[in-house]
């Protein structure tokens, strides 16, 4: 379930959330239907995949749509990242991605997520009635586009699951943000990958739950223009 549209950088994302590291697609195609759309992809890929591999992609929360928890801290990476952020600039990025979240203007039921790099700048935004959704597309245009190792933020509307952290750790991003509370797995995932996640990001104000080395009180306080 998603709302179409940007289905090249919700593929790429999604696997690569799930470990499966690649460069770009050998090849893409897709095929619109009456019954929905089908995504068939070739990728160089290293890792061994199991023949009997089953991935549920849903826009549902946290573990929703997984089968099974045994792997749940499988190819687990902490991120290594001296980036410092305070409350005043998460506030400065949430009002610029306002501005970009023409869908949720018009409707008021979707998500959106977001990159940002070291000096405030969106590199992209996606909107999509999943917020796992959007977090995929957002990596997989950062993937396409070769900006990756630029993303030093990733914000989120809603609440945030263990799924999300794990994004982030792959993706290595140090810095995770969003509108409403984590899950308590969440945090402790966010602990063990050191991200530095802020929730409840509203009004000048977010609170910190894990990576507090990266949280300054001093760093410089944006105007919106």
């Amino acid at each position: 379930m998603q709302t179409p549209g940007n289905e090249l950088y919700l593929v790429r994302g999604l696997l690569h959330a799930e470990g499966m590291r690649h460069t770009k697609f050998k090849s893409f195609e897709q095929i619109e239907s009456e019954h929905g759309t089908v995504v068939k992809v070739t990728i160089n890929c290293n890792m061994k995949i199991s023949d009997k591999r089953a991935l549920t992609s849903t826009s549902s929360c946290g573990l929703c749509g997984k089968r099974s928890i045994d792997n749940l801290y499988s190819d687990f990476e902490a991120v290594d990242d001296n980036y410092l952020i305070d409350a005043e600039t998460i506030q400065y990025i949430y009002k610029k991605i306002a501005k970009k979240q023409s869908l949720f203007k018009q409707t008021g039921g979707c998500h959106a997520a977001s990159a940002v790099d070291v000096h405030g700048n969106i590199l992209c935004v996606f909107e999509d009635i999943g917020r796992h959704n959007a977090t995929d597309k957002v990596i997989g245009w950062l993937l396409e586009n070769n900006r990756l190792q630029d993303a030093k933020v990733l914000t989120v509307s809603g609440r945030i699951s263990f799924e999300i952290i794990q994004k982030c750790m792959r993706a290595k991003i140090p810095v995770l943000t969003a509108i409403s509370a984590p899950s308590s797995l969440a945090v402790e995932m966010a602990e063990k990958a050191n991200i530095t996640l802020a929730a409840f990001c509203r009004k000048d104000r977010a609170t910190f739950y894990s990576g507090l080395q990266r949280v300054s009180s001093n760093q410089k306080l944006y105007s919106i223009g």
